[in-house]
């Protein structure tokens, strides 16, 4: 059950940072501030991502 709800933040986080990099990519930025928001955005989700999956290991590590 905890794994399913991992997987879906990891799913819906990947999905964000997709959206992101594509509005990057397309020049959809429309000024050096909402630029390096969408950055920051982007290393934030990187590393939630990091969390999530460390988390998976721990758990399954404690379950062995």
């Amino acid at each position: 059950m905890i794994d399913k709800n991992l997987d879906y933040l990891l799913d819906q986080n990947r999905d964000r940072m997709e959206m992101l990099k594509q509005a990057l990519t397309s020049g959809n930025c429309q000024s050096y501030e909402e630029y390096k928001y969408t950055c920051g955005q982007l290393r934030g989700l990187e590393a939630a991502c990091l969390t999530i999956v460390d988390l998976k290991q721990r758990m399954e590590n404690s379950n062995e």
